[in-house]
């Protein structure tokens, strides 16, 4: 394991937006992780796949750690231990094979395990992740030692887990309880749902940029009720397949898609008297975004 100066992280990211790392390194063991998480270099970012950040322009101070701890293993009929780096796509399609369901609602979404956990993501029927959870082994980075957490002790929510306060506490891996299932239903189900999302749901961009408000649906507010959609900041536009999508056309910046979020919250704000939440996370200094 390397630590480098001054690494682009547009790549890094699915929206391929953002400055450079002061320091950057890549685990892909567990043990690295933690080497990484124990250096000096303060503070410290963990990235998964990048698929709910935006990074400010300017880059990010100290180290980030890019999380590319992969790893599966089947501890039982029903239960799973899986590292924080390991793809989504890749846990649903492995968990299938082994006749398992649970995690098919999850599909399309381009994150890693880590990233599910931390922003307690739903899936298509609305449930949200940690209903699979048993427990989950952290680093915590105050007392520099690993713990097991039950996840039935911690509080969760739609898009909120307490480690997004907690953020000493690092996610190193899960155990997962799913349930025995049909393999060809649940590869049909994952078929379903890539068909149905892959057409509004574009990939060059974050994911979902704000919360559904209670009852009601982001993207149809923006669409249908500010007549946003398809607007455009430089190369940053609310996506003309779905409005609660903001896309990078080609050479978009953090500032582009800064000012749009801001814009979207501005407008539904005056005109609806609504606070929009970001469901996105911002890395860096937003404060002074270069235009």
């Amino acid at each position: 394991m390397k630590f480098l100066k001054n690494v682009p992280l547009a790549p890094y990211t699915t929206l391929k937006i953002g400055g450079p790392a002061e320091y950057f390194c890549q685990a892909t063991t567990t043990n690295d992780l933690i080497k990484a998480l124990r250096s000096p270099l303060q503070p410290k970012t963990i990235l998964g796949n990048g698929s709910n950040v935006l990074i400010s322009d300017h880059g990010l101070p100290g180290l980030v750690i890019k999380n590319s701890v992969t790893n599966i293993s089947f501890l039982s009929p029903n239960h799973l231990l899986v590292t924080a780096g390991t793809p989504l796509p890749l846990l649903i399609n492995q968990s299938i094979k082994h006749g398992l369901t649970g995690l098919e609602e999850f599909t399309y979404i381009p994150g890693t395990l880590g990233g599910a956990i931390y922003c307690n993501i739903h899936g298509v029927n609305k449930n949200n992740f940690d209903k699979l959870l048993i427990s989950i082994d952290i680093f915590n980075q105050k007392t520099q030692t690993t713990e097991t957490l039950l996840a039935k002790n911690l509080s969760w929510d739609y898009d909120f887990s307490d480690f997004q306060k907690l953020s000493h506490l690092v996610i190193l891996s899960a155990t997962l309880q799913l349930s025995p299932g049909n393999q060809s239903q649940s590869q049909n189900l994952v078929k379903k749902i890539i068909n149905k999302k892959s057409p509004i749901q574009p990939t060059n961009s974050t994911g979902s940029v704000f919360k559904n408000p209670p009852g009601d649906s982001a993207g149809r507010i923006i669409d249908e009720d500010l007549k946003l959609k398809g607007f455009r900041l430089g190369d940053a536009q609310i996506s003309p397949q779905h409005a609660n999508f903001i896309v990078n056309l080609a050479h978009a910046t953090a500032a582009d898609y800064y000012f749009l979020v801001q814009k979207i919250q501005s407008e539904a704000k005056t005109k609806l008297n609504l606070n929009l939440e970001p469901e996105i996370q911002f890395l860096g200094d937003f404060s002074s975004p270069t235009k």
